[in-house]
């Protein structure tokens, strides 16, 4: 007889094609004039159908008796395509577009009625024994690579940012400058004029416009540092109370320490107004300065502050010159000699003192 697929000669009594391993016909079968049915839902199928067109079930006889219940049950029909009149007509030399290829021949001893599915159980012994992975799974790809990858193109991105910006070879002002000439050269008339902000020269100014702005700006830093240089001399002069209470309390102590820690407080004003006059003798106003008789009114408070509180500090000086052997009691003469001799300049800077701290306080002022 001749094979219904392939149009080669097969047995008169063969039920599978030796050639294309295509389903002729099952001794047990109803014959090819009789009718069809498949298993699944019922639908007739010519007896050259290896599928039911409908559900997709492989026709009878084509999945063997041991095989097909289990293949069946786990979903694993076989995916056979459909023969047509022209396919089968054509053979195997006539395929066209869409038409499947032969089947090969199976190898020598192979059971044609068996099927292709692996047990599962070999595959995993398989994989166990190191005789290589499941050749049908695709393997992971391992995270350590991906994070490789992944810190490798983040250093890439990073210093090509860092060169743009941070420029550490200097290669990016030579290349504006080669820019920007090529387009002078290129387009001249779209050039705008440069300004001195671009070229970095310094713009013509008028002489008498920036005297006036450098004289507003540096009164504008003068007035912040006169009244803090006010408070301190203010603050100093408020500090007189301790000092006097210090004085009178242990000057004629026994204890130099004693003594010692008493004079703190009249020795540590006189650094601070040192300090104070100091920093205003060194500030520089510019001539016409709406702030330079402030400067002046500070400086002369700031005095008359330091004579009060340098009395008690010369005092301080003659006490703290006796040992624990030789008592200071032995010598309140000489030690008081110094409020006794500057008691006149004393009470003068006082009243000149209480006269003007009030008038004297820096204030904000328009120059004339």
């Amino acid at each position: 007889m001749i094979c219904p697929h392939c149009q080669k000669p097969i047995d008169d009594d063969a039920s599978l094609c030796p050639h294309c391993h295509g389903y002729v016909r099952d001794p047990a079968s109803p014959s090819p004039s009789e009718f069809v049915f498949c298993d699944g839902c019922g639908a007739r199928l010519s007896p050259h159908d290896r599928t039911c067109p409908k559900c997709g079930r492989p026709a009878p006889g084509i999945l063997s008796t041991r095989s097909s219940a289990p293949d069946l049950a786990a979903g694993k029909t076989a995916s056979f395509p459909r023969l047509t009149k022209r396919m089968i007509e054509q053979g195997p030399r006539g395929r066209g577009r869409g038409v499947p290829p032969a089947p090969q021949a199976p190898a020598p001893g192979a059971d044609p009625f068996a099927t292709n599915v692996l047990p599962a159980a070999d595959i995993a012994s398989a994989t166990a024994a190191g005789e290589g992975a499941d050749p049908y799974h695709r393997p992971r790809r391992r995270l350590g690579r991906r994070l490789a990858i992944g810190l490798v193109a983040a250093a890439l991105v990073g210093g090509g940012v860092y060169f743009a910006v941070a420029d550490p070879l200097g290669v990016m002002p030579g290349y504006l400058e080669s820019l920007r000439e090529s387009a002078s050269q290129m387009f001249p008339s779209r050039m705008a004029p440069e300004t001195p902000e671009q070229t970095g020269d310094e713009p013509a100014a008028d002489p008498e416009q920036s005297a006036e702005q450098d004289k507003a700006a540096t009164d504008a830093q003068a007035l912040p540092a006169l009244t803090a240089a006010y408070k301190r001399i203010v603050a100093q002069h408020d500090a007189l109370d301790t000092i006097i209470d210090d004085y009178n309390t242990v000057i004629f102590a026994s204890n130099r320490d004693q003594r010692a820690e008493g004079a703190a407080s009249a020795y540590g004003a006189r650094d601070v107004l040192d300090q104070t006059i100091e920093d205003l003798e060194a500030m520089e106003l510019p001539e016409g300065s709406a702030y330079t008789d402030e400067l002046a009114n500070l400086l002369e408070l700031a005095g008359w502050v330091r004579t009060r509180v340098d009395m008690y500090c010369a005092s301080w000086d003659i006490a703290l010159s006796y040992t624990e052997g030789d008592l200071p009691s032995r010598h309140q003469d000489e030690i008081l000699a110094p409020l006794r001799d500057r008691a006149a300049a004393d009470a003068e800077a006082r009243d000149n003192f209480f006269s003007h701290v009030a008038a004297f306080e820096p204030k904000p002022v328009t120059a004339a």
